[in-house]
């Protein structure tokens, strides 16, 4: 009975033994799930603040985006404006030119009926200076005048005043030119008044 109450003895010893091993082993794990349960707390509270601060950035991204197309918006308006004004402003000078080249061909007309009236050679020759001087003016404004005598008919720069029996040679051609015509540019200021052979 001795020897299994010792041999018994010895179990409880080891058991006893076990069981103290296995509780430091059971704090240490215990300690590590601890740990790792708040390593993890931690790491969703960082997710959380992230996801945060990304919500931010992207909200921040968005409007961002929003200002530069409102901003690329602007400048191409204001392009359109610029290249508008221009345009207006361009189209004004040159209807104002034309107003004025208008009221200056009604002058050049009343240099040539007047010089057909001068007999004196010296009054025609001043009066022929002042004549060529005007004609550069208007030339100098991108006026010219019309080179249609001889020339055949042509409905787009000229108006008939009537027709003359001229030859068959002058047929549709203009043989006199009541009124000299006029354009600036590709535009006909004023249609050239003519007599036509018929």
């Amino acid at each position: 009975m001795s020897k299994e109450k010792a041999s018994c003895d010895e179990k409880q010893a080891q058991t006893a033994q076990q069981q103290t091993a296995q509780q430091p082993e059971q704090a240490t794990q215990q300690d590590k799930i601890k740990r790792l349960e708040e390593q993890i707390a931690q790491l969703t509270e960082e997710k959380e603040k992230l996801s945060k601060t990304a919500a931010r950035l992207q909200s921040s991204a968005d409007k961002s985006d929003t200002y530069l197309n409102q901003l690329v918006a602007m400048k191409n308006d204001f392009e359109s404006y610029k290249r508008r004004m221009r345009f207006n402003a361009e189209q004004a000078k040159a209807e104002g030119v034309q107003s004025v080249a208008l009221k200056l061909i009604e002058i050049a007309d009343t240099f040539e009926i007047a010089q057909k009236h001068i007999a004196d050679s010296e009054t025609l020759h001043a009066f022929e200076m002042v004549h060529k001087q005007f004609t550069e003016t208007l030339h100098g404004f991108g006026v010219q005048e019309m080179d249609v005598k001889g020339k055949d008919f042509d409905h787009m720069t000229m108006n008939a005043l009537s027709q003359m029996d001229c030859g068959e040679q002058n047929k549709g051609k203009v043989v006199e030119v009541y009124k000299n015509g006029y354009t600036m540019g590709e535009k006909v200021l004023r249609y050239a008044e003519v007599i036509v052979g018929a």
